[in-house]
């Protein structure tokens, strides 16, 4: 498991390694997670990994816009475990 602290961080990683899942926050410090998605999926070395993005804003603009950048599924915080665990693997299958 590797973590970081903002989109910049994360594109910094994702040079090198690939995961094979990520859950990305949407809303962080330096770069937003629907930015980092809409990059991600504009790279096609990493268009093709699952993004499961988490938000504390369940409204509906914000799910339909992490799905319309790219993101597999989104969960809105606090989310439970098992819900997470789920979506988690619905995802990698």
């Amino acid at each position: 498991m590797v973590f970081a602290s903002g989109g910049i961080e994360a594109l910094r990683i994702l040079r090198k390694i690939r995961p094979d899942i990520i859950l990305m926050d949407v809303m962080m410090p330096d770069m937003d997670g629907l930015e980092v998605v809409r990059y991600m999926k504009s790279a096609p070395q990493l268009a093709n990994i699952p993004i499961i993005m988490a938000t504390g804003r369940s409204g509906k603009d914000t799910v339909i816009e992490s799905l319309k950048v790219g993101a597999t599924s989104f969960v809105v915080k606090p989310f439970d475990r098992n819900k997470l665990l789920d979506k988690l693997a619905q995802a990698l299958h």
